[in-house]
């Protein structure tokens, strides 16, 4: 930002090693410093003498859109000092809205989005699925999906970044349709700043 030098975090050597070979071969090396640590240890405690930073730039990377404590390392890279006070935080809020469905087919037993039972070469493999046990999300392509939507779209939370993350609620919904609810459905938006301009989503 403002023609000065770039600070870029990456946990994984490997990914570290290549971005400092683009940066090589861009002739940047003076501009772009590449840094193998994990985020939260950096953000929230940065070197002494470390430049404070006049723009905090985030990726989206993960269809969830909090994958990667997005909304915790932004409001410790702001509460730690490693920010100007006035420095932009990219994206500047995210919402998440979600809805209750019936979910009747996604993916295949060849992919790792099979959340309902399938069939491979004519065989049905829903018994397998009953030892199969998911502790978190799975990425689902909606456009591809056949799901039956059971409530209103509801808005479960609205972060600015940089700040506090939102603390648990509770949110009620409530039935617009009969079916078996078996799935949450949901989607984020971003905005980048303060102009205005439509939000990124992932929404179908």
């Amino acid at each position: 930002a403002g023609g000065g030098q770039v600070l870029g975090l990456e946990m994984l050597s490997a990914v570290t090693d290549l971005g400092r070979r683009c940066v090589a071969a861009n002739g940047a090396e003076g501009e772009v410093q590449l840094v193998k640590s994990e985020a939260a240890r950096l953000l929230t405690a940065p070197p002494e003498g470390a430049p404070r930073l006049h723009l905090f730039l985030a990726e989206l990377m993960d269809s969830g859109g909090l994958g990667e404590s997005l909304l915790s390392l932004a409001s410790a890279a702001r509460r730690g000092g490693l920010l100007l006070p006035a420095a932009p935080l990219l994206p500047a809020r995210i919402r998440v809205w979600a809805t209750l469905v019936e979910l009747q087919g996604c993916g295949t037993a060849l992919d790792s989005a099979e959340l309902v039972p399938s069939r491979l070469s004519g065989v049905a493999l829903w018994p397998w699925l009953r030892y199969r046990h998911r502790r978190s999300y799975s990425a689902v392509d909606l456009a591809a999906a056949e799901y039956a939507p059971l409530t209103d779209e509801c808005l479960v939370f609205s972060a600015v970044l940089g700040e506090v993350p939102p603390a648990d609620r509770l949110v009620a919904l409530t039935a617009q349709a009969s079916g078996e609810a078996n799935a949450v459905v949901w989607v984020w938006e971003a905005d980048l700043d303060d102009s205005g301009a439509p939000p990124l989503t992932n929404a179908p």
